[in-house]
């Protein structure tokens, strides 16, 4: 909002408001969808910050997952992702149970009473997240999803689209909110094989996604805000 008010002064010098009243109408249009960008991105941007760092402390457990059962690193943090809300939700707090996971009828461990579907529904409650993420991979072991591991591991489409088939998640739209945080965050890149350490790799997809963010901020404020820049100082 600083910036906002910096940028409006600024304008207002350029702009003779008694003169010219369409140049006033200008710059308070201006000014307005500033300050709204401004207060839209801030909250896109605490979002997805919560996100990131939900990537950078989980993402070591999804890797050594993925190598010991083969389930794509970008499957099961989209996963977590989306089940715990980035490890934000009632449920996850209560539980460490990040994946939605239910007791089941073989379930021998401790147990949690939430609200889902039906009220008062049995999840699974972990003593660690990286528990979670270890019983996530078992969980799929399921003859029922026995048809994921027929699929490239790289190949996530296809893994998101066969959980929705296999009854993973009730959502009808749950393969397209998983396929959404996948390439929003870019995590198909962390099922890529290499032959770096864990932690390069996540250090490497880091760096990406911080710099692709940046670009990303820049190319929407130009697109939204250059036109009527251009125009405004171009106006006598």
């Amino acid at each position: 909002m600083v910036f906002c008010g910096t940028f409006l002064l600024n304008y207002v010098k350029k702009c003779n408001f008694i003169h010219h009243n369409m140049k006033n109408f200008f710059c308070f249009v201006l000014f307005f969808l500033m300050s709204l960008f401004s207060f839209s991105q801030k909250n896109k941007k605490e979002i997805e910050n919560v996100v990131i760092e939900y990537i950078r402390k989980y993402a070591v457990f999804a890797i050594e997952e993925m190598e010991k059962f083969g389930i794509p690193a970008s499957i099961k943090l989209g996963q977590g992702i989306l089940e715990s809300s980035s490890g934000k939700s009632s449920l996850s707090k209560a539980t460490n149970n990040h994946f939605g996971i239910k007791c089941g009828k073989n379930w021998v461990g401790d147990v949690y009473y939430h609200d889902d579907d039906i009220p008062k529904e049995c999840f699974r409650k972990y003593n660690s997240v990286e528990e979670s993420f270890h019983d996530h991979s078992k969980f799929l072991q399921q003859p029922r999803y026995s048809k994921l591991f027929l699929l490239k591991k790289d190949d996530y489409q296809a893994w998101a689209t066969e959980l929705k088939k296999a009854g993973y998640a009730t959502s009808l739209n749950y393969a397209n909110l998983l396929i959404d945080q996948i390439e929003k965050y870019y995590l198909w890149k962390l099922d890529k094989t290499t032959t770096f350490s864990i932690e390069r790799r996540i250090n490497q997809y880091l760096n990406y996604v911080k710099n692709k963010r940046k670009d990303s901020f820049f190319r929407i404020f130009s697109r939204k805000f250059r036109f009527l820049i251009k125009k405004l100082f171009q106006s006598k």
